[in-house]
C-alpha cells in the first residue's frame, strides 16, 4: 500500500469515528443523519470504515461503566486498523492500538451503552396498544411481531410480516426509524399507519410528513405528508405514492376495513390478522378485485359478505377458511 493510500485510509477512518460519534450524541439532528448518509453513499470504502468503527464501539459494553469520566468527542481508529495491514509493522502499533481501544471504550461506554431490544408479540384477533419510553403509541394488529430498541440517539423498530399505526412524539434530536421489509421509514413526530405483508410493504401519513426510503439504497427515498401513501412490490421493487383517505387508513383500529379495488390475497391476509382462524385463498380467485368496506364483527359474516360480492366459495377444514373462484 503507497503512503497515499495509507493516508487516505487514515483519513476515513476518522471521519467514520466522527460520524458515529455525531450520530450517537443526544443533539444528533435530521441534518446530521442527512450528511452521514451522503458520506457513506459516497464510497464502499467509508461504509466499511463506519461499520469498523461500530463496531469497535460495541465491544465498550463488556469494560465497567466509568460515569464520572465525561465521554470524549471522537476516537482515534487509526492505529486499531494498522494492526491489521501486517506483520511489518503490527508490532510496532500494538500497544498504542490497544491502548486507545481501551481509553475509546472508557470513555465512551456510559454514552453507547447499549440499549435493550423489546419485541412485542400480537396473535391473530388480537390487538394491543403500546405506550413507549418517549411517550410515543403504536397500536399493533392481530398476527403480528416488532422489536423496538429506544437508543440516546435514535429510536429504532424493526418490522416483518405486522401492521402497526404509530403516533411518534416529536423529538428533532431523536429521530424515529423504522425498517420494514427493504424499505426505512424515518420520523421525528407524526401518525402513521405501516402494513407489511408477504409481498409489499404500504405506508400511509396520518399526520405530519414522513420518509420513506431504500435500505440499501438510502438515497433513493420519497417524501409524504398527511393523506399520501406510498406501496412498494417486492416483486417489481417500485415506490407508488397514491392518495389515501386518513379516514379510513387505519379503520382495523375500529373494527373495519376499507378497500378501492384491492386483491382477494390482500384481503384475506387482512381476515387472517383481524380473526383466529386462518384464511387462504386459491390461485384461481387470489387476484379478484374487490372494493367496499368490511365491517369485522364476525368472522363468518365477513367470509359470508365477501361470498355475496365476489364469484367465490368458502370451504372450512382443519386449516382453516380457503376461498376459491366459483
Amino acid at each position: 500500500m503507497t503512503q497515499d493510500a495509507v493516508i487516505k485510509d487514515e483519513e476515513i477512518a476518522a471521519q467514520a469515528a466522527a460520524c458515529v460519534v455525531r450520530l450517537r450524541a443526544d443533539d444528533v439532528t435530521i441534518a446530521d443523519i442527512d450528511a452521514a448518509t451522503a458520506w457513506l453513499d459516497q464510497d464502499p470504502a467509508h461504509r466499511r470504515a463506519f461499520d469498523e468503527a461500530e463496531g469497535l464501539w460495541a465491544a465498550s459494553d463488556v469494560l465497567d461503566d466509568r460515569s464520572d469520566i465525561q465521554p470524549a468527542p471522537v476516537i482515534d481508529l487509526s492505529a486499531h486498523r494498522e494492526r491489521r495491514k501486517g506483520p511489518g509493522r503490527r508490532w510496532m502499533v500494538a500497544v498504542p492500538a490497544m491502548a486507545a481501544a481501551f481509553v475509546a471504550a472508557i470513555f465512551l461506554g456510559p454514552m453507547l451503552q447499549t440499549a435493550p431490544t423489546v419485541i412485542y408479540s400480537t396473535a391473530p384477533g388480537e390487538t394491543r396498544t403500546v405506550t413507549l419510553d418517549d411517550g410515543s403509541r403504536l397500536q399493533i394488529n392481530g398476527g403480528s411481531t416488532l422489536s423496538v430498541k429506544m437508543e440516546r440517539g435514535r429510536r429504532l423498530v424493526h418490522m416483518d410480516q405486522a401492521e402497526a399505526t404509530f403516533d411518534v412524539a416529536h423529538d428533532a434530536g431523536r429521530p424515529f426509524l423504522i425498517d420494514v421489509g427493504e424499505s426505512q421509514v424515518r420520523v421525528v413526530g407524526t401518525a402513521f399507519n405501516i402494513r407489511r405483508s408477504a409481498d409489499d410493504t404500504q405506508v400511509a401519513v396520518l399526520r405530519g410528513v414522513v420518509e420513506v426510503s431504500d435500505l440499501k439504497q438510502p438515497a433513493r427515498r420519497v417524501r409524504l405528508t398527511v393523506g399520501q401513501s406510498v406501496q412498494r412490490d417486492d416483486a417489481d421493487d417500485r415506490m407508488t405514492v397514491a392518495p389515501v383517505d386518513v379516514r379510513t387508513a387505519a379503520a382495523w383500529t375500529q373494527g373495519r376495513r376499507a378497500y378501492d379495488d384491492r386483491p382477494l390475497r390482500e384481503i384475506a391476509a387482512d381476515l387472517s390478522r383481524a380473526f383466529a382462524t386462518p384464511v387462504t385463498v386459491a390461485p384461481n380467485a387470489a387476484n379478484l378485485r374487490f372494493s367496499g368496506t368490511l365491517v369485522l364483527d364476525d368472522e363468518a359474516a365477513v367470509i359470508g359478505r365477501l361470498e355475496r360480492f365476489l364469484p367465490i366459495k368458502a370451504t372450512r377444514g382443519p386449516q382453516g377458511v380457503r376461498l376459491e373462484r366459483r
